[in-house]
């Protein structure tokens, strides 16, 4: 069985930066909250550890069991999305986002008001 501690130190092998703190704010998580929950010995609460899955690029069972067969995205698409994670545009992230036929925040937006003012016309 794959223990807190075990887990925190897998977190610390995978981090795809310099820093807990780099990690915790690429992954859009509360700094403090995260820090107390590893300090005190417990597993970040369910909407972190999915942040942490995004921001580290492995699985949530990866992280969890500390297996480390299980990424997101081939080691091609990783290499691609580090090169340019600092020099892509909105219009590039736009187009890959369609390639890869991800929907774009716009479009949940959209998507979420259709459903909406169909529901109040029914």
């Amino acid at each position: 069985m794959f223990t807190v501690q075990e887990f925190w130190n897998n977190i610390d092998q995978i981090n795809p930066y310099r820093s807990l703190g780099e990690l915790v704010r690429a992954s859009g998580i509360d700094y403090h909250r995260l820090t107390q929950q590893r300090s005190r010995g417990y597993m970040p609460k369910p909407e972190d550890l999915l942040k942490l899955s995004h921001g580290t690029k492995h699985s949530i069972e990866s992280l969890l069991t500390g297996s480390q067969s299980h990424s997101f995205y081939p080691k091609r698409i990783e290499r691609i999305a580090d090169y340019c994670m600092y020099r892509a545009t909105d219009e590039d992230i736009l187009l890959v986002e369609r390639i890869l036929r991800i929907p774009s925040d716009y479009e949940v937006v959209e998507k979420k008001d259709d459903r909406a003012s169909s529901s109040t016309t029914a």
